[in-house]
């Protein structure tokens, strides 16, 4: 039998990284993740400079209120040779339920950014979404000049869609076009 997405917060490894719950130990390896400028103009201003304490509610409610409302799935990363420095967020979210489609997404520590740890985390998603939760189509949104993130999706069974979305709000911009990669499930 098919997993639920929201039964049961995700656990999920491969030899080089582990997707789990953060825990509040990792305030400080969050903190380094949400004061970067150059993680930040790529994405949503989501979890951006907030306090310690700001920081510490959003990992209690992440793997707690907004798990169990069924909101969203937002883990950590962490490396298979350090488990337990966060060294990135795995994230899922805008799940719809009727047409069988969520929306992925990731972000690293720029320490870790060009070693293949996104392909590791964006993998893991998919097998995760596509095989254990019968997932049908995962869709994931980049900014153009983010070639890097395009190249993981591609590189990952992602094809590049011939329309494009208007967002707000992100890297710190009024209103950004963004591009749109989905993954089918054969």
């Amino acid at each position: 039998m098919m997993a639920e997405l929201f039964d049961v917060f995700p656990y999920l490894e491969n030899d080089r990284v582990i997707i789990r719950k953060m825990e509040l130990n990792d305030v400080a390896a969050l903190a380094e993740i949400s004061s970067n400028d150059n993680v930040y103009k790529f994405l949503p201003p989501f979890l951006y400079k907030k306090s310690n304490k700001a920081l510490e509610t959003a990992i209690k409610n992440l793997g707690g209120r907004d798990f169990e409302k069924k909101k969203h799935i937002i883990a950590g990363v962490y490396l298979k040779e350090n488990p337990n420095r966060l060294v990135g967020l795995a994230e899922m979210f805008d799940y719809k339920k009727r047409e069988n489609k969520i929306t992925v997404g990731y972000r690293l520590n720029e320490d870790y950014w060009n070693k293949k740890i996104a392909t590791n985390v964006l993998k893991l998603m998919i097998e995760y979404l596509v095989s254990e939760v019968n997932i049908s189509t995962v869709q994931a949104f980049v900014m153009p000049e983010n070639i890097y993130s395009s190249k993981v999706l591609l590189n990952n069974g992602f094809v590049k869609e011939a329309y494009t979305l208007q967002e707000k709000n992100w890297g710190g911009q009024d209103t950004v076009t963004l591009d749109v990669y989905t993954y089918k499930k054969d």
